[in-house]
Protein backbone atom coordinates (compact mmCIF):
# COMPACT_ATOMS: atom_id res chain seq x y z
CA UNK A 1 0.00 0.00 0.00
CA UNK A 2 1.34 3.49 -1.04
CA UNK A 3 2.40 5.76 1.80
CA UNK A 4 0.77 8.39 1.31
CA UNK A 5 -2.74 6.41 1.60
CA UNK A 6 -1.13 4.72 4.97
CA UNK A 7 -0.54 8.26 6.44
CA UNK A 8 -4.43 8.89 5.16
CA UNK A 9 -5.76 6.23 7.00
CA UNK A 10 -3.78 7.13 9.69
CA UNK A 11 -4.67 10.74 10.41
CA UNK A 12 -8.51 9.67 9.77
CA UNK A 13 -8.02 6.96 12.77
CA UNK A 14 -6.51 8.98 15.43
CA UNK A 15 -9.27 11.95 14.44
CA UNK A 16 -11.97 9.00 15.35
CA UNK A 17 -10.07 7.57 18.36
CA UNK A 18 -7.96 10.98 19.76
CA UNK A 19 -10.23 11.90 22.38
CA UNK A 20 -10.27 7.99 24.38
CA UNK A 21 -6.61 8.79 24.93
CA UNK A 22 -7.22 9.78 28.59
CA UNK A 23 -9.68 6.28 29.00
CA UNK A 24 -6.85 4.26 27.52
CA UNK A 25 -3.88 6.30 29.18
CA UNK A 26 -5.82 5.36 32.82
CA UNK A 27 -5.85 1.41 31.50
CA UNK A 28 -2.35 1.36 31.15
CA UNK A 29 -1.93 1.76 35.21
CA UNK A 30 -5.02 -0.85 36.03
CA UNK A 31 -3.61 -3.30 33.59
CA UNK A 32 0.45 -4.41 33.71
CA UNK A 33 -0.68 -6.51 30.57
CA UNK A 34 -2.18 -3.36 28.17
CA UNK A 35 0.62 -1.19 29.58
CA UNK A 36 3.25 -3.82 28.57
CA UNK A 37 1.54 -4.13 25.01
CA UNK A 38 1.25 -0.38 24.77
CA UNK A 39 4.70 0.44 25.29
CA UNK A 40 5.84 -2.33 22.66
CA UNK A 41 3.57 -0.69 20.19
CA UNK A 42 3.67 2.68 20.73
CA UNK A 43 6.52 4.16 23.30
CA UNK A 44 9.81 1.64 23.39
CA UNK A 45 12.92 3.89 23.87
CA UNK A 46 10.99 7.41 23.31
CA UNK A 47 12.21 10.04 25.19
CA UNK A 48 10.87 13.82 24.90
CA UNK A 49 12.34 16.67 26.53
CA UNK A 50 9.92 19.61 27.78
CA UNK A 51 11.41 23.00 27.12
CA UNK A 52 10.49 25.93 28.95
CA UNK A 53 8.75 28.95 27.49
CA UNK A 54 11.89 31.25 26.55
CA UNK A 55 9.95 34.30 28.68
CA UNK A 56 9.31 32.32 31.50
CA UNK A 57 13.16 31.59 32.42
CA UNK A 58 16.11 33.72 34.08
CA UNK A 59 19.71 31.72 33.69
CA UNK A 60 21.39 30.17 36.83
CA UNK A 61 24.76 31.12 37.73
CA UNK A 62 26.69 29.57 40.61
CA UNK A 63 28.89 31.81 41.62
CA UNK A 64 31.93 30.74 43.48
CA UNK A 65 30.46 31.93 47.21
CA UNK A 66 27.37 28.95 45.99
CA UNK A 67 24.49 32.09 45.17
CA UNK A 68 22.63 31.83 42.53
CA UNK A 69 21.95 35.48 40.16
CA UNK A 70 20.28 36.38 37.33
CA UNK A 71 22.22 37.52 34.15
CA UNK A 72 20.88 39.54 31.20
CA UNK A 73 22.65 37.66 28.80
CA UNK A 74 20.40 34.44 29.11
CA UNK A 75 20.62 31.69 27.27
CA UNK A 76 17.16 30.65 26.09
CA UNK A 77 15.59 27.31 26.37
CA UNK A 78 14.83 27.24 22.68
CA UNK A 79 18.56 27.11 21.97
CA UNK A 80 17.91 23.61 22.41
CA UNK A 81 15.77 23.29 19.21
CA UNK A 82 17.42 25.73 17.00
CA UNK A 83 21.08 23.91 18.01
CA UNK A 84 19.41 20.43 16.61
CA UNK A 85 18.01 22.30 13.42
CA UNK A 86 21.36 23.33 12.72
CA UNK A 87 22.65 20.05 12.38
CA UNK A 88 20.44 18.45 9.47
CA UNK A 89 19.65 19.38 5.95
CA UNK A 90 16.33 16.95 6.69
CA UNK A 91 13.92 19.22 7.77
CA UNK A 92 9.92 19.07 7.16
CA UNK A 93 7.07 21.46 8.66
CA UNK A 94 3.55 20.06 9.19
CA UNK A 95 0.90 22.30 7.85
CA UNK A 96 -1.26 21.57 10.35
CA UNK A 97 -1.12 20.23 14.24
CA UNK A 98 -2.84 16.36 14.51
CA UNK A 99 -3.65 17.08 18.28
CA UNK A 100 -5.06 20.60 17.98
CA UNK A 101 -6.92 19.29 14.12
CA UNK A 102 -8.60 15.84 16.29
CA UNK A 103 -9.76 18.21 19.08
CA UNK A 104 -11.39 21.14 17.05
CA UNK A 105 -8.77 23.54 19.00
CA UNK A 106 -10.65 26.97 19.22
CA UNK A 107 -7.82 28.51 21.53
CA UNK A 108 -4.64 27.52 19.16
CA UNK A 109 -3.77 27.62 15.58
CA UNK A 110 -4.25 24.31 13.93
CA UNK A 111 -2.05 25.36 10.83
CA UNK A 112 0.99 25.77 13.45
CA UNK A 113 2.29 21.87 13.29
CA UNK A 114 5.01 20.33 14.52
CA UNK A 115 8.58 19.86 12.74
CA UNK A 116 10.25 16.93 12.05
CA UNK A 117 13.83 16.18 11.17
CA UNK A 118 15.92 13.15 10.01
CA UNK A 119 15.83 10.89 7.07
CA UNK A 120 12.11 9.93 7.87
CA UNK A 121 10.99 13.34 6.56
CA UNK A 122 11.30 12.08 2.80
CA UNK A 123 8.38 9.92 3.56
CA UNK A 124 6.18 12.40 4.82
CA UNK A 125 3.10 12.81 2.26
CA UNK A 126 3.76 16.56 0.60
CA UNK A 127 0.21 17.27 1.24
CA UNK A 128 0.80 17.75 4.97
CA UNK A 129 3.50 20.18 4.40
CA UNK A 130 6.76 20.96 2.75
CA UNK A 131 10.43 20.76 3.68
CA UNK A 132 12.42 23.75 4.90
CA UNK A 133 15.36 25.19 5.36
CA UNK A 134 17.18 25.81 8.41
CA UNK A 135 16.51 29.84 8.66
CA UNK A 136 12.39 28.67 7.84
CA UNK A 137 12.03 26.27 10.41
CA UNK A 138 14.11 28.93 13.00
CA UNK A 139 11.52 31.38 12.29
CA UNK A 140 8.90 29.22 12.65
CA UNK A 141 9.93 28.09 16.08
CA UNK A 142 10.29 31.23 17.41
CA UNK A 143 6.50 32.28 16.00
CA UNK A 144 5.56 29.28 17.71
CA UNK A 145 7.01 30.41 20.54
CA UNK A 146 5.49 33.63 20.20
CA UNK A 147 1.77 32.02 20.44
CA UNK A 148 2.03 30.31 23.66
CA UNK A 149 3.43 27.02 21.93
CA UNK A 150 5.53 25.09 23.80
CA UNK A 151 8.95 23.29 22.30
CA UNK A 152 8.56 19.32 23.36
CA UNK A 153 11.60 17.68 21.38
CA UNK A 154 12.71 14.48 21.10
CA UNK A 155 11.74 10.65 19.78
CA UNK A 156 8.26 9.45 19.41
CA UNK A 157 7.56 6.52 17.94
CA UNK A 158 3.61 7.71 17.13
CA UNK A 159 5.19 9.42 14.92
CA UNK A 160 6.93 7.58 13.11
CA UNK A 161 3.50 4.73 13.22
CA UNK A 162 0.89 7.22 12.23
CA UNK A 163 3.42 8.87 9.40
CA UNK A 164 4.80 5.49 8.07
CA UNK A 165 8.00 7.08 8.33
CA UNK A 166 10.27 3.59 8.69
CA UNK A 167 12.50 3.38 11.69
CA UNK A 168 11.71 5.13 14.98
CA UNK A 169 15.20 6.26 15.41
CA UNK A 170 14.72 8.06 11.52
CA UNK A 171 12.66 10.67 13.03
CA UNK A 172 12.83 13.50 15.44
CA UNK A 173 10.14 15.44 16.56
CA UNK A 174 10.20 19.12 17.65
CA UNK A 175 6.00 19.55 18.66
CA UNK A 176 4.85 23.13 19.41
CA UNK A 177 1.75 21.78 22.25
CA UNK A 178 -0.61 24.05 23.72
CA UNK A 179 -1.81 23.43 27.27
CA UNK A 180 -5.25 22.00 25.80
CA UNK A 181 -4.69 19.57 23.24
CA UNK A 182 -1.42 17.90 23.31
CA UNK A 183 -1.11 14.22 23.00
CA UNK A 184 0.92 14.54 26.50
CA UNK A 185 -1.61 15.87 28.51
CA UNK A 186 -2.41 11.67 28.81
CA UNK A 187 0.93 12.24 31.17
CA UNK A 188 -1.03 12.94 34.36
CA UNK A 189 -3.17 9.73 33.53
CA UNK A 190 -0.36 6.73 32.30
CA UNK A 191 2.09 4.50 33.71
CA UNK A 192 5.01 5.78 35.33
CA UNK A 193 6.63 3.88 32.77
CA UNK A 194 5.58 5.86 29.66
CA UNK A 195 5.17 9.32 31.48
CA UNK A 196 8.73 8.87 32.63
CA UNK A 197 9.76 9.33 28.78
CA UNK A 198 8.54 12.55 29.00
CA UNK A 199 10.32 14.54 30.88
CA UNK A 200 11.71 18.27 32.17
CA UNK A 201 14.53 19.74 30.34
CA UNK A 202 17.43 19.00 32.61
CA UNK A 203 18.63 21.19 35.42
CA UNK A 204 14.77 22.67 35.01
CA UNK A 205 14.28 24.35 38.57
CA UNK A 206 10.68 25.18 39.54
CA UNK A 207 9.58 27.21 42.34
CA UNK A 208 6.91 28.91 44.60
CA UNK A 209 7.78 32.46 46.02
CA UNK A 210 5.39 32.37 49.01
CA UNK A 211 5.55 36.07 49.96
CA UNK A 212 4.30 36.67 46.41
CA UNK A 213 1.62 34.02 46.20
CA UNK A 214 -1.72 35.01 46.83
CA UNK A 215 -3.31 31.31 46.63
CA UNK A 216 -5.59 33.02 43.81
CA UNK A 217 -5.14 28.98 41.74
CA UNK A 218 -5.01 30.70 38.23
CA UNK A 219 -2.14 28.65 37.51
CA UNK A 220 -3.44 25.36 38.15
CA UNK A 221 -5.19 26.18 35.50
CA UNK A 222 -2.92 26.54 33.01
CA UNK A 223 -0.53 23.39 34.24
CA UNK A 224 -1.47 20.43 32.00
CA UNK A 225 -0.03 18.06 34.03
CA UNK A 226 -2.07 18.76 37.49
CA UNK A 227 1.33 19.10 39.29
CA UNK A 228 0.36 22.37 40.98
CA UNK A 229 -2.76 22.99 43.67
CA UNK A 230 -3.35 25.37 46.31
CA UNK A 231 -2.70 24.42 50.01
CA UNK A 232 -2.86 26.48 53.00
CA UNK A 233 -3.69 29.95 50.79
CA UNK A 234 -0.41 28.98 48.94
CA UNK A 235 0.24 27.44 45.75
CA UNK A 236 2.25 24.07 45.96
CA UNK A 237 4.23 22.47 42.90
CA UNK A 238 4.40 18.46 42.86
CA UNK A 239 7.38 18.30 41.72
CA UNK A 240 7.62 14.81 40.50
CA UNK A 241 4.35 15.72 37.81
CA UNK A 242 6.07 19.18 36.77
CA UNK A 243 7.75 19.19 33.65
CA UNK A 244 8.87 22.82 33.92
CA UNK A 245 6.87 24.49 30.78
CA UNK A 246 6.84 27.66 32.20
CA UNK A 247 3.27 27.86 31.91
CA UNK A 248 2.41 28.58 35.62
CA UNK A 249 5.04 31.48 35.44
CA UNK A 250 3.92 32.94 32.48
CA UNK A 251 0.43 33.38 33.99
CA UNK A 252 0.81 34.28 37.59
CA UNK A 253 -0.27 37.97 38.09
CA UNK A 254 1.76 38.41 40.98
CA UNK A 255 5.04 36.74 39.66
CA UNK A 256 5.16 34.47 42.12
CA UNK A 257 6.42 30.95 40.15
CA UNK A 258 9.60 31.53 38.55
CA UNK A 259 11.97 29.28 36.60
CA UNK A 260 15.13 28.81 36.30
CA UNK A 261 17.92 26.73 34.39
CA UNK A 262 21.63 26.27 33.86
CA UNK A 263 22.51 26.92 30.16
CA UNK A 264 25.63 25.19 30.10
CA UNK A 265 23.26 22.04 29.70
CA UNK A 266 22.05 22.87 26.59
CA UNK A 267 24.69 21.75 25.11
CA UNK A 268 24.31 18.28 27.01
CA UNK A 269 21.03 18.09 25.96
CA UNK A 270 21.44 18.29 22.13
CA UNK A 271 24.49 15.62 22.43
CA UNK A 272 21.94 13.64 23.84
CA UNK A 273 19.29 13.73 21.31
CA UNK A 274 21.28 13.37 18.47
CA UNK A 275 23.33 10.62 19.88
CA UNK A 276 20.06 8.92 19.84
CA UNK A 277 19.31 9.49 16.44
CA UNK A 278 22.35 8.10 14.52
CA UNK A 279 20.92 6.42 12.25
CA UNK A 280 19.46 9.68 10.71
CA UNK A 281 21.34 12.46 8.33
CA UNK A 282 22.36 14.70 11.85
CA UNK A 283 25.90 15.12 12.42
CA UNK A 284 26.89 14.70 16.00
Amino acid sequence: MPNGLLSRMSVRIVNRTFNARYRLARLTRKSKTFNRIVVKAAFEDDEMIVLPKDGTVRRRIETDIGIERADESTILPSAVVKDVLSKTDDIFIMDFCLCRKSSKCKDYPVDMGCVFLGNGIHRIPREYGHVATYEEASEYIDRCGDLGLVHIIGRNKLDSIWLNTGKGNDLITICNCCPCCCLWNMVRDISDEISSAFRRMESVEVAVDGSRCVGCGICTEACFTRALSVAEGKCRIDQAKCRGCGRCADICPKDAIALSFDPSVTEKEVKRIVEKFKSTRIET
